[in-house]
């Protein structure tokens, strides 16, 4: 495997992001002109922005094709960002500089996560039906888990055997070393706390199930919201903890690597957002790891997005519509009988097994890049 170098500015400051883009281009386009570098097709992912443009010039100088793994989506994502107005002369010209890289005859292939991004590549670069002619179509084959073992081909089954003890067992200790009652409902968030991700549900919804059960005493059931994780909007939960002091509310930073796979089952329930205008130009991983752990993801998030798509075909949780306080309350309720946790764990990890498989998805995805 051959890695390009690139200058190490650093992500703290724009400048220093562009030169480190900048120091990448110019290494993959020299490697890709050297006479003695023979190859068939240039493959280019999104990271860092517009590589597909360096892949599609490239490719034509030296007689070759160019396919395209779509992960985030640009314009569209500085669009939903707030970096770029939509429409304005930068979206315009930043589209355009997008549908060419993506486009051509000598497009072989265009691969994306899942159907809401392929729709949004649709609109810019081209059609969702298979291409026979001169435009290749947009297939989308969606990521899989990453909590398991990577020497075994069972990407939505924890390692420990079909059913999961020894995963199972850390995850025991896990919450016992954490302190959670073993009849608390843990509702967890875990992952990126970026700008494409809303809490307001969220942290809502935990003020009016927490503070009248702590405060009356009841048989209620008792909840603990846990947030692990990192990003631009962690402030607002952070602001929450302050402004509710004594509430069953954690904030952590991400989980360790190695504790992943009895991380995410020490939780009874999963939570995943999205900002409705980022549907489509990203798509959060979380799903695959939560669902091959057996728990059920309540998302809050549009409908048409994917994750709400696979939580709704597979009944392996809820989905809630932004701004639905009432219906995040209720979901939130039913998900305090242990039964309807096992169900829909049980279908999450059903869907998983069909359609997070690792090895299945990457033979896929190796498929329509080579193709």
């Amino acid at each position: 495997m051959l890695r390009i170098g690139s200058t190490s500015f650093g992500r703290g400051n724009h400048v220093g992001k562009l030169l480190d883009y900048a120091g990448f281009y110019l290494g993959v386009a020299a490697w890709l002109a050297l006479p003695r570098n023979r190859f068939d097709r240039v493959v280019a992912l999104t990271t860092p922005p517009y590589l597909s443009v360096l892949a599609r010039g490239m490719s034509k100088l030296r007689g070759a094709d160019h396919a395209h793994w779509v992960m985030d989506l640009y314009p569209d994502v500085m669009v939903a960002h707030g970096m770029l107005a939509h429409g304005g002369g930068a979206h315009r010209l930043l589209a355009a500089l997008g549908r060419w890289g993506m486009g051509g005859k000598r497009r072989a292939a265009l691969l994306t996560l899942g159907p809401d991004m392929a729709s949004r590549v649709e609109a810019l670069a081209g059609s969702t039906r298979q291409g026979t002619g001169t435009q290749a179509g947009v297939d989308w084959v969606p990521l899989w888990a990453t909590t398991d073992s990577a020497t075994a081909e069972q990407s939505s089954t924890p390692a420990g055997g079909e059913d999961g003890t020894a995963v199972t067992q850390a995850a025991r200790e896990l919450r016992n070393r954490r302190g959670w009652a073993l009849d608390e409902v843990v509702v967890m968030y875990s992952g990126n706390m970026g700008l494409g991700h809303r809490f307001d549900e969220i942290l809502e919804a935990a003020r009016g199930l927490l503070s009248p059960a702590q405060a009356g005493g009841d048989r209620r059931p008792r909840y603990r919201f846990v947030f692990h994780g990192r990003g631009k909007r962690r402030g607002e939960i952070e602001a929450f903890i302050r402004a509710n002091p004594g509430l069953p509310v954690e904030l952590h930073d991400y989980a360790p690597a190695q504790e992943l796979a009895a991380h995410l089952r020490s939780a009874d329930v999963h939570l995943a957002s999205l900002e409705s205008s980022w549907t489509g130009t990203m798509l959060p991983s979380k799903t695959q790891g939560v669902f091959a752990a057996g728990r059920p993801l309540l998302v809050v998030g549009a409908a048409e997005s994917s994750m709400a798509r696979w939580v709704a075909e597979s009944g392996g949780g809820w989905v809630v519509a932004p701004g639905d306080v009432a219906a995040m309350l209720a979901a939130l309720n039913e998900a305090a009988d242990p039964e309807q946790r096992a169900k829909r764990g049980a279908a999450a990890r059903d869907h998983a097994r069909l359609h997070f498989s690792r090895g299945e998805n990457a033979r896929r995805c190796a498929a329509i890049l080579a193709s």
